[in-house]
């Protein structure tokens, strides 16, 4: 097997992307830390952390690996200090109490999420916690199936973003799309944008029961009707899958570019969080984002 060089690589973060991505496509390539040798072959000292190099077979499939990821890290700056502000950790359980809550936001406040994503019975109380700092504060409106009426969900959204909501993840209601009812859907999400114009709105779609073609019309009428970020889905129906997320951002390439990707369900660990970013999440939204970064501080020291 001859190998040959495909990347070098700076940090640890950046070694676990490549090196997953490269294992998702069964690529076969060996990864050397500088650390393992301090010095190469010329007694020339390595900067950075390691090269990855591939069988020369499969250069040609790993270079395309290699150019996606160099475009999110361009575009979504994936140093190891920033996995943390694309976390929205997340507390909807429904028997969360007080206490709960509170070692919630610590986390949140300990790592510097992007989001404490926490019940809408929760939001005023976490208002005054995050207050002032850097953890924007989310919450769900029409939780978890989105069968509510219209008036209903822009009501609870005004309601919650004056209470201190910075960000909206609305479950739209599928059986509209499901029908083609597609003016009606428009009108849903544009009636939550009009009750809370200065949130952050994301529409969950829940990708797993959504045909292609339902899917297209979808992300295009969310767009139309000043959606800020699209979501996978919210949990209860499944994973998020790194397909779903390559599906998404395909769909706003091609026409929606200015929304993000909120991936969401069945996190749990670094390695899946990793894959979702590279595949073109911007944000993660797991019940897990304490223990995602306890192990990134682990595997790559105190910069995480």
């Amino acid at each position: 097997m001859s190998m040959v060089l495909l990347r070098k690589l700076d940090n640890r973060f950046e070694a676990d992307l490549w090196c997953h991505a490269l294992d998702q496509q069964g690529i076969p390539y060996r990864f050397r830390t500088f650390e393992d040798s301090a010095y190469d072959g010329l007694f020339v000292t390595q900067r950075g952390y390691g090269d990855i190099h591939v069988d020369e077979k499969w250069l040609q499939a790993a270079r395309r690996v290699d150019a996606e990821l160099s475009q999110v890290a361009q575009t979504r700056g994936l140093l190891p200090g920033e996995l943390a502000t694309r976390l929205e950790h997340t507390l909807l359980e429904p028997t969360a109490g007080a206490a709960d809550l509170q070692r919630h936001l610590d986390q949140c406040l300990q790592w510097g999420m992007a989001a404490a994503c926490v019940s809408p019975w929760m939001v005023a109380a976490s208002a005054e916690r995050l207050a002032g700092g850097p953890v924007a504060l989310c919450t769900v409106v029409g939780f978890p199936l989105g069968t509510q009426s219209a008036a209903t969900k822009a009501a609870e959204a005004a309601e919650l973003h004056r209470a201190g909501a910075a960000e909206l993840d609305l479950v739209i209601n599928r059986s509209l799309l499901l029908e083609g009812s597609w003016d009606q859907a428009r009108a849903e999400v544009a009636a939550v944008r009009a009750a809370a114009p200065q949130a952050v709105l994301k529409v969950i779609l829940e990708m797993s029961q959504l045909p292609q073609a339902v899917l297209e019309r979808t992300v295009a009428l969310c767009a139309a009707a000043g959606a800020d970020y699209l979501k996978t889905g919210s949990g209860y129906f499944g994973p998020a899958e790194v397909e779903q997320v390559k599906v998404l951002r395909r769909l706003l390439d091609q026409g929606s570019a200015g929304l993000g990707i909120k991936a969401a369900g069945g996190i749990r660990s670094l390695e899946q969080a990793l894959e979702l970013v590279a595949a073109g999440a911007d944000r993660l939204g797991t019940s897990a984002g304490a223990a995602i970064m306890d192990q990134a501080s682990r595997d790559w020291g105190p910069e995480a």
